[in-house]
């Protein structure tokens, strides 16, 4: 935790000025929790959202168009503003959390046009209080252990996309990771209601994914010792 205080007293501010130049061609990574939070901004399940708002409907990238804009680019701005993801909302900060915990931040080169306007009025904590950034974090935070959890188990590197880590195509299915899905399977197999608060159902799926773990490690030990 001292690392993370320390990290987050540094002195930085600043003040966005709509210009929508950092909107272009950058790789948007979700992860479940965010996917969720779009999907209810834009009236789908998280399903149909990660079909049609991310790239090839793989559910960790989000869509981009020809000109490079992120697909919820406006006229105005963003058009999801208020369920932007962790990354739209640290900008221009990047945050990183290394498996031991540590907490770190990286200042991400800015637009050459850019009308933000940069300063050292505050710290990183109070950016991250304004940005209203606390529950994304902890869902970045609680994924991400997750899946370091799930690289240990399988042999691979932490990273959200399936196909990625060695034996994924059997324990880390697309599905799984898809949090309407996972729960309306998980509840209508428990014969139980699905909670409608985004937080409640985050920690649902949390809990769905370190279950679907267990069962995964418990199978190939028997497998093993057969």
């Amino acid at each position: 935790m001292e690392q993370q205080r320390n990290a987050r007293a540094e002195r930085f501010s600043f003040a966005c000025q709509r210009c929508s130049r950092c909107c272009y061609h950058k790789g948007i990574r979700v992860n479940p929790y965010e996917v969720a939070r779009l999907a209810r901004r834009c009236g789908q399940t998280t399903t149909d959202f990660r079909k049609v708002s991310t790239r090839d409907g793989g559910g960790t990238l989000l869509a981009q168009r020809e000109n490079g804009a992120c697909v919820f680019l406006g006229p105005e701005g963003c058009t999801v503003h208020a369920d932007r993801p962790e990354v739209c909302r640290l900008y221009p900060l990047g945050r990183f959390r290394q498996a031991d915990g540590i907490e770190g931040f990286t200042h991400l080169e800015r637009h050459p046009e850019s009308a933000g306007e940069f300063g050292n009025s505050g710290t990183i904590a109070d950016y991250l209080e304004a940005q209203d950034a606390g529950s994304f974090i902890k869902a970045a935070d609680q994924y991400f252990s997750w899946l370091c959890e799930a690289a240990r188990a399988l042999g691979g590197a932490p990273d959200l996309n399936p196909s990625t880590v060695p034996g994924g195509e059997t324990a880390l299915t697309a599905e799984l990771l898809d949090m309407d899905a996972a729960i309306r399977h998980h509840c209508a197999v428990q014969g139980i209601e699905e909670p409608t608060d985004i937080e409640d159902r985050k920690e649902l799926h949390l809990a769905i994914l370190y279950e679907e773990l267990e069962q995964y490690s418990r199978t190939k030990e028997a497998t093993d010792a057969a």
